[in-house]
């Protein structure tokens, strides 16, 4: 994932309405020129163009990569989150300008999977060979059908991020095991939010919508089902997120700071909020954004367990004119040994197992975090999380979910209408597109 939030820098659902006709061309054009995998025979050095954003780590071992491969130059353009996905599709779309190593985040892979196509299948390089490197889970969300489409970065197994001081305050446990046993359903946790807030006047999480989502994040596809099919209204899961959220609001155990805000941030540093619900890669946003509260933190499992939030692949377009050298890179920077790195460096955690006994992840103590062995409890959560399905029109569904949770949260809007007005408008937006 990274230092950027994926909700705030997602592509919108209308420019991806809006490339899927000229990317439909381009498919087609590339079914009916290509006959097979190209390579390059050329003995001499190849160099391959690489696209990904700030906080992907990437930087910092390709020159370990090239010092291991001296034949292979990669040239590294970082960018932002949103520039790396819109400038993919715009690129695909025109047929030419793609480069050699794309990254994609999960929120967006499902609008690219739709045209398998355009990506090199690295089946053909020999893809099955390394797939017990990575959890399953995590592998099969770049597959469609028998075409891999990318390798696994990092993931996001979702934790409860407590403030030990707080806890103790209210008189509820302070130890993650213990927490862990105390709030083990939802119900517990708004139990204990109303505890807290009753002993200390501090919130349980800074917002509705944070609740929402962590809630929503464990079912199986809460906006369409595996054939694009709308479940936004039928979903259980996601229907159980929306009338918790509304306890929680109605309780008043929750506040109202944007995500990843100052106002936000504040709150952390303070002290005002107690709990957040997020990915292993929060735990640096909350070591940079509450600098005052170190030692006060700590971490446990999520009630009801564990969901995913972000992580990406690895993918190579097929516009790219070395994708044996290009697949030969991604394997490598991907790899078990690399991805420690990264996570030593960054802080994403591996969605390869086979590290997670290593001592960096296993026996590394936090003094942030009192002494807690973190990289312990996002190996847990990892191995117990998985996927939810997306599908391509999710970003744009979810914006019209956020918009009418707001309106409840900041103008009072019955829950009710909200809810009614969310299905009439993501009925009218599909149409739309």
């Amino acid at each position: 994932m990274g230092g950027e939030t994926v909700r705030n820098l997602s592509i919108s659902g209308k420019r991806v309405r809006k490339l899927k006709a000229s990317v439909m061309i381009v498919v087609l054009l590339l079914a009916a020129c290509s006959t097979g995998v190209m390579t390059d025979d050329s003995s001499e050095k190849v160099t391959l163009t690489m696209w990904f954003w700030r906080g992907s780590g990437f930087e910092k071992i390709i020159p370990e990569f090239e010092k291991a491969h001296p034949n292979i130059d990669i040239q590294p353009q970082i960018m932002r989150f949103d520039d790396a996905h819109s400038k993919l599709f715009t690129t695909l779309s025109a047929g030419s300008g793609a480069p050699d190593i794309a990254m994609v985040d999960i929120s967006q892979l499902d609008s690219f999977l739709q045209y398998p196509g355009m990506f090199y299948n690295l089946n053909d390089f020999g893809a099955p060979s390394i797939k017990n490197r990575y959890l399953d889970w995590k592998w099969n969300q770049a597959v469609r059908g028998d075409h891999v489409v990318g390798l696994p970065t990092d993931i996001g197994p979702t934790v409860m991020y407590y403030r030990k001081d707080l806890f103790e305050k209210a008189g509820l446990p302070t130890e993650p095991d213990e927490v862990t046993k105390r709030i083990q359903t939802w119900e517990d946790y708004i139990e204990a939010g109303i505890q807290l807030k009753r002993e200390t006047g501090k919130y349980m999480i800074s917002s509705p919508w944070h609740f929402f989502m962590a809630v929503r994040d464990q079912g199986d596809h809460p906006y369409f089902n595996r054939k694009n099919q709308l479940v936004l209204g039928t979903d259980p899961q996601t229907k159980k997120a929306w009338n918790l959220m509304i306890e929680v609001k109605e309780k008043e155990i929750a506040g109202t700071y944007g995500d990843g805000t100052p106002e936000e941030g504040a709150a952390l540093n303070k002290g005002d909020v107690s709990t957040v619900l997020s990915a292993a890669w929060k735990k640096g946003h909350i070591e940079s954004n509450a600098p005052d509260a170190k030692g006060k933190w700590r971490a446990a499992l999520m009630p009801e367990g564990t969901a995913n939030m972000a992580g990406s692949f690895l993918t190579l377009p097929k516009q790219g004119k070395h994708p044996e050298e290009a697949y030969q890179a991604i394997q490598w920077l991907l790899a078990p040994e690399q991805q420690l790195d990264i996570f030593e460096d960054e802080g994403n955690f591996p969605s390869t197992p086979s590290v997670y006994d290593d001592p960096a992840i296993h026996d590394t103590s936090y003094e942030y975090w009192g002494g807690q062995k973190m990289g312990r409890l996002f190996a847990k959560a990892a191995k117990r999380a998985k996927a939810n399905y997306m599908g391509p029109e999710y970003r744009a569904v979810d914006s019209l979910v956020e918009e009418q949770i707001d309106l409840i949260i900041h103008s009072d809007k019955d829950p009710k209408q909200a809810w009614k007005d969310l299905l009439e408008r993501v009925q009218n937006q599909l149409k739309r597109g």
